[in-house]
């Protein structure tokens, strides 16, 4: 598992990710002043990056192992990965005392749910297009 979060794809993906949020969180709390900010910058690019490292891999394994309806496990693993991210990104912003904490951490949120929900339709569309298994000859 280690290895596919850290394939070279995923790291471009989570240094992007370091740079856009990261830049983001840096202009939504500038106001406050810059250290403020660039404390804020590099507490949610840090977070972003490891969030984007971990959450292919989490709506996959989630995917997989939900049982029930497809939209169910369509629609679950998004909202389980983002309420946790959230939540995390709530707690380290709360305790870096993050002026501008909503605006800091609503956007990349609501992008990461946008995105597991992309992961996970792909996801369906592919076990939807694969044959079925056959049982096993004699």
């Amino acid at each position: 598992m280690l290895n596919t979060a850290l394939a070279p794809g995923r790291l471009a993906a989570a240094a992007a990710a370091f740079v856009l949020w990261g830049g983001w969180a840096l202009l939504a709390n500038w106001s406050a002043g810059p250290r403020e900010a660039l404390l804020a910058g590099l507490v949610q690019g840090c977070a972003s990056a490891v969030i984007t490292l971990l959450m292919a891999i989490c709506a996959t394994t989630l995917f997989n192992r939900i049982p029930g309806p497809t939209w169910l496990r369509i629609a679950l693993p998004p909202a389980l990965i983002v309420s946790v991210s959230f939540s995390g990104l709530w707690l380290v912003h709360s305790l870096n005392a993050t002026p501008a904490l909503w605006a800091t951490i609503v956007p990349p949120s609501s992008l990461a749910f946008v995105y597991c929900l992309y992961l996970t339709f792909t996801l369906a569309r592919e076990t939807s297009q694969m044959p079925p298994e056959q049982p096993p000859h004699d």
